[in-house]
Formats: C-alpha cells, sequence, structure tokens
C-alpha cells in the first residue's frame, strides 16, 4: 500500500482523534495493511486510510437484506433490548438518535419501551425501509450538516460505529452539541486488547498464523479502541463524565449455572471482552 494507491488516502502523521504528531508503525495484517499507534492517547488506526470514494461503495451495501435465521435474530433482539435496559438504569425514555442504526432493531426496541427515535445511515434505500418499518425519521446524506436540534437529546445512541468513520472526533464533537446537559452518549465498540485478540497478536507476531491481525477487520474498520484507551479520550478530549465501561452483554437461550457466571464475569470485566460499551454525559 502507498499513497498513490487510488484506493487509500496519503498516510496520517497526526492522530485523528487527539491530534498527537507521534503517531508510530505498530503492526501490519496478512492482508499488507499498515496499523499506527498514537503515543499519546494509545489508539490504533488503519494507516493509510481508504478514500471517501471506496468507503461510499462499501457501505452502500453493508446492510445485509434477506432473512437471518431464527436463533440469530432472537440473539440481536435480546441484545439489544439488554443495551436499552443498561440505558435505562440511568434515564427515563426520552428522545434518541441513532448513529449508525442500521436495520433499525435498537429503534424499533427503543420505541417499543416508550423512546421518541430518529436515526441516521449511509444507505438511501435502507434509510427509506427502516423509516416505513420502524416509523421514524431516518436521515441519510452529510450526518454534520443535517438539521438537528443542539441541545435537544436525551441519548445520542453509536454502537459498533465509531470503529468506521475516518474522522472519529467529529462524530463525538457532534453527540455533545446534540445531548442535553444530563444525556447520555452510547457508545459500543470493538475491543482491540480482549483476550482474544491478545492471543491472535501473539500468535500472528510468532507466525503461527496464516491470517495475521485478521482481527483487524481492516476491510472496513479503520480504529482500534480499548477500555484503557477510549474512556480517558472521552473525559480528557471531548468534554465527558464516563458512567460506567462494560462488557458486550451475550443473551443464552438456554444459559447454564457456568455461562451465567462466565457471562456476569466478562460482562464486569470489559478488557477481557470481545466488545465494550461505555455511558457518558457531556460535562
Amino acid at each position: 500500500m502507498t499513497a498513490r494507491d487510488p484506493t487509500f488516502d496519503p498516510p496520517l502523521g497526526v492522530c485523528p482523534l487527539c491530534a498527537c504528531p507521534d503517531v508510530r508503525a505498530f503492526d501490519r495484517d496478512y492482508r499488507g495493511a499498515c496499523i499506527s499507534r498514537c503515543e499519546g492517547c494509545g489508539v490504533r488506526f488503519m494507516n493509510p486510510q481508504y478514500t471517501d470514494a471506496y468507503l461510499t461503495a462499501y457501505y452502500a451495501s453493508y446492510v445485509p437484506e434477506g432473512p437471518r435465521t431464527p436463533e440469530a435474530r432472537a440473539f440481536r433482539l435480546a441484545q439489544k433490548t439488554a443495551n436499552v435496559e443498561l440505558l435505562e438504569r440511568y434515564m427515563a425514555p426520552g428522545r434518541m438518535f441513532s448513529v449508525g442504526s442500521g436495520d433499525g432493531l435498537e429503534l424499533a426496541v427503543a420505541k417499543s419501551r416508550g423512546w421518541t427515535v430518529e436515526g441516521y445511515d449511509v444507505d438511501d434505500a435502507t434509510t427509506q425501509r427502516v423509516a416505513r418499518t420502524v416509523g421514524a425519521r431516518i436521515y441519510t446524506g452529510d450526518l454534520f450538516a443535517l438539521p438537528l436540534e443542539c441541545g435537544g437529546y436525551d441519548c445520542v445512541y453509536l454502537d459498533q460505529v465509531l470503529e468506521h468513520p475516518k474522522q472519529p472526533a467529529k462524530y463525538l464533537e457532534l453527540a455533545r452539541r446534540l445531548l442535553k446537559p444530563a444525556g447520555i452518549l452510547y457508545l459500543g465498540v470493538p475491543n482491540i486488547e480482549s483476550l482474544a485478540s491478545r492471543g491472535k497478536s501473539m500468535l500472528g507476531r510468532l507466525g503461527l498464523s496464516r491470517r495475521r491481525g485478521r482481527f483487524y477487520d481492516t476491510f472496513h474498520h479503520l480504529f482500534y479502541y480499548a477500555p484503557a484507551t477510549l474512556p480517558p479520550l472521552l473525559e480528557q478530549r471531548f468534554g465527558f463524565t464516563v458512567l460506567t465501561v462494560l462488557g458486550d452483554p451475550k443473551p443464552r437461550s438456554h444459559p447454564t449455572v457456568a455461562t451465567r457466571l462466565w457471562d456476569r464475569a466478562m460482562r464486569h470485566a470489559p478488557w477481557l471482552d470481545s466488545t465494550f460499551v461505555i455511558l457518558a454525559r457531556p460535562r
């Protein structure tokens, strides 16, 4: 990969999240994608990153269509319900804006629990379909040019979103502007320092994996976060107060005592889990 490749932008010399100029090469995956690490905030990111044209074409078909298995649908519904239930431990249902609303499942769950919901996603056909299905306003186009009410939302919801955009700082800044003073940012992201990722990374560095660094998901993930790096960034750089950091819920249809204990441990030890959730309020 070079800056001349039309699929990629020129390499970044400054961290897009904290503006630190101390950016160093950290890793390379089996596809040849370079991973840099910011020495200021510790966040890793793909470097160089894809062009806007590539990402637009990729995300035009990103949301899957067609039937899912009943088991997969049940799991997603239970997980989205658990996510909204977590949010409701800190606030009553109010006005929610979901960025990256996808197939609209979290909007449907929240609406059924009394939330007033709005969403945003990049594909026009998908947003129109979700708007009809959920019965909510779903935006598309330039997120940062939308006529959204500053200080008008009780929750800004970004679940599995912040790893995708080239300018994640703009998303966090927008979330802070949109939230009411007592509102909550719901943020869910993959954990690059999970137990599984650490093990795979070690195998790759030892030459024992044919697909070194596959867990970076460099087909479409551009940024890589951990429970030790993202919460300090939210507080020190973006003006939030972090309320909690937890592992993502893993609903099971037939839990045993052993799986309940394991899931509880993962929930309360987010540094071990493959994904984690942050709830934060603007200061």
